[in-house]
């Protein structure tokens, strides 16, 4: 299983209306692209680091599937004309989930 996490920060100068567009054309990902799961995205809440506003995480079964989703004509475009253009900063990672549950380790 592979988790794929991208935080953002918009632009200042990007109206409500804009970020709203955006999020929502975000939220329909999911419905273009059978093959990601356990889509969430939100505004960040932590009180420690504001560098980013919002996040989203994905999984996909492996990372044939997720180099397939990123490199699709819908995703390269929606980046190129809608994202890019009113993002100020984004990280992005991409790991394995060793045993595929999405589950953390017992301690001890």
């Amino acid at each position: 299983m592979i988790r794929h996490l991208v935080a953002f920060r918009f632009r200042d100068e990007v109206g409500e209306e804009e970020r709203q567009a955006t999020i929502d054309e975000l939220n329909g990902f999911p419905s273009h692209y059978p093959a990601m799961q356990r889509w969430a995205l939100g505004p960040n809440i932590s009180k420690r680091d504001d560098t980013f506003s919002h996040a989203f995480v994905v999984e996909f079964a492996n990372e044939e599937e997720l180099l397939a989703y990123l490199a699709s004509e819908r995703h390269e475009q929606f980046v190129r004309e809608r994202f890019a253009p009113r993002i100020a900063a984004r990280g992005i990672v991409s790991f394995e989930v060793p045993d595929g549950s999405g589950k953390e380790p017992s301690p001890g």
